[in-house]
């Protein structure tokens, strides 16, 4: 591996010039500079960008925790993160939690080891643990921001959607459809209510929402589960459909859910949407090609994405010196998927 020392030999010049023109400080004659570009070129020289942060307790490395990469939601709001980032010069590690407090803790360490400047945090369920480690990580002086998911600390800036209004507002299309038997698609943790998940806020607003808007509205929940996907909302959809005949509507509390929902009731042979109305969560570009389209809450994913990197970087450069804290509002995006009940 090429060192300082070898480009400030070939360049006869010290060791200490070598790192002047490396971190483009001025003084340095243009005879110089031009030899030790020179020899930066010819030998393939590199510099040690984490040493460097070492010595100046600052780097231009960021780190991103979301619960998980590979879900269409997830990808998306890493994308709007990493991308708005990398314009501001600032480059991204990106890590997925699973949700699990002991991987959470485990990325962080591994941030304050790299001398990171800034994380955002999509925040596990174990919120205790959670504000226990941004209390660390501010006391090293790095600037922190949640999305998607905050805690209850006011002291940290936040970007996130309101999922009980976007709950209160699905359940409200289902209803002025005519939908009275609806099936919710939802997890354990949602179902249990009390959560400060996503889900729970949104199952909140669900039930909000049928008490406020009708008085024969009747919920029927899918059996629980820990982690939504396709495949979940595929046989959650399937148990649905055989054993309740008589609902005409399922809300699952992510778009993902719902598509699964969509495959069961085509290998059922059902007539979407004339026979089940099938409603959505989140906006994803996979809701706008399923058989029929997907009718959804949209979030602002790309959006909350931007603004949770700004809202960071705001805070590392000095330009906040007070936490923001950011709430989105959803749109009920109307597709070929829900119709008035017949």
């Amino acid at each position: 591996m090429v060192t300082i020392k070898d480009v400030a030999r070939a360049a006869n010049v010290s060791i200490a010039t070598v790192s002047r023109v490396v971190n483009g400080y001025a003084h340095v004659r243009p005879a110089v500079r031009d030899a030790v570009s020179k020899a930066i070129a010819e030998l393939g020289y590199r510099p040690n960008g984490l040493a460097s942060s070492f010595r100046t307790q600052q780097s231009n490395i960021v780190g991103v925790l979301l619960r998980q990469q590979r879900t269409p939601f997830s990808s998306a709001l890493a994308y709007a993160i990493e991308t708005t980032m990398f314009d501001q010069g600032y480059r991204v590690l990106l890590c997925s939690t699973n949700g699990d407090a002991d991987r959470e803790q485990a990325y962080i360490e591994t941030m304050l080891d790299m001398r990171v400047q800034g994380i955002i945090i999509r925040p596990s369920s174990a919120t205790v643990r959670t504000t226990k480690q941004v209390t660390t990580l501010r006391e090293r002086g790095i600037s922190v921001a949640f999305v998607d998911m905050r805690p209850k600390i006011a002291s940290i800036s936040s970007v996130v959607c309101d999922n009980f209004s976007g709950g209160y507002q699905g359940m409200r299309h289902l209803i002025e459809l005519g939908h009275r038997k609806i099936g919710i698609i939802a997890g354990s943790i949602a179902q249990r209510g009390g959560g400060q998940d996503v889900g729970s806020e949104r199952v909140r607003g669900i039930r909000q929402a049928a008490t406020d808007l009708a008085d024969d509205v009747e919920l029927l929940f899918s059996h629980p589960f820990e982690n939504a996907s396709f495949d979940v909302g595929r046989e959650a959809g399937h148990a649905m459909i055989t054993g309740n005949p008589g609902m005409t509507a399922v809300f699952g509390t992510t778009d993902m859910l719902a598509i699964g929902v969509m495959h069961a009731a085509h290998a059922l042979n059902l007539d979407l949407p004339r026979d089940l109305s099938i409603l959505g969560y989140d906006g994803v570009l996979e809701s706008t090609v399923t058989f029929p389209t997907l009718s959804t809450i949209a979030q602002p994913i790309h959006e909350m994405g931007q603004l949770a990197a700004t809202t960071l970087i705001d805070q590392m450069t000095g330009v906040s010196k007070s936490p923001r804290q950011v709430v989105l509002e959803n749109t009920l995006v109307q597709r070929g998927s829900t119709i008035p009940l017949p």
